[in-house]
């Protein structure tokens, strides 16, 4: 039998395990979304590991500025850079689609309309 989500029960229980797991071995990390689209977030945070890593990257790896412009503590930036670190591949998967560029977008979506603000 499948549940709701399309996903098989024995599917649905071994993601379940994995991310308990997970936060076993991370305490601060939990995981929401859909149950085809699960991510890791910090907790204390409305922040995705995938956005806390992206802002560090793009605020030069700088621990402090990062801190600062996310507001999270120390223990928060490390946890999701030690994750990120275990799990580069999930997380850099999160961070290629999150980078898109516009042309990309629309080549994926071309019945979108885009829509340009002026400032």
């Amino acid at each position: 039998m499948r549940e709701r989500t399309g996903i098989p029960k024995s599917r649905l229980v071994e993601l379940l395990a994995d991310e308990a797991e997970r936060s076993r071995r991370y305490p601060g990390i939990a995981f929401r979304g859909s149950d085809n689209r699960r991510r890791a977030w910090v907790i204390g945070s409305p922040f995705d590991v995938w956005e806390i890593v992206q802002a560090w990257q793009d605020l030069g790896q700088d621990d402090a500025k990062a801190q600062k412009q996310l507001e999270l503590s120390s223990r928060q930036l490390r946890l999701a850079l030690g994750f990120y670190r275990e799990f580069p591949d999930e997380i850099d998967s999160a961070l290629g689609l999150a980078r898109r560029t516009l042309t990309d977008l629309q080549s994926a979506y071309p019945f979108a309309e885009v829509l340009r603000i002026r400032e």
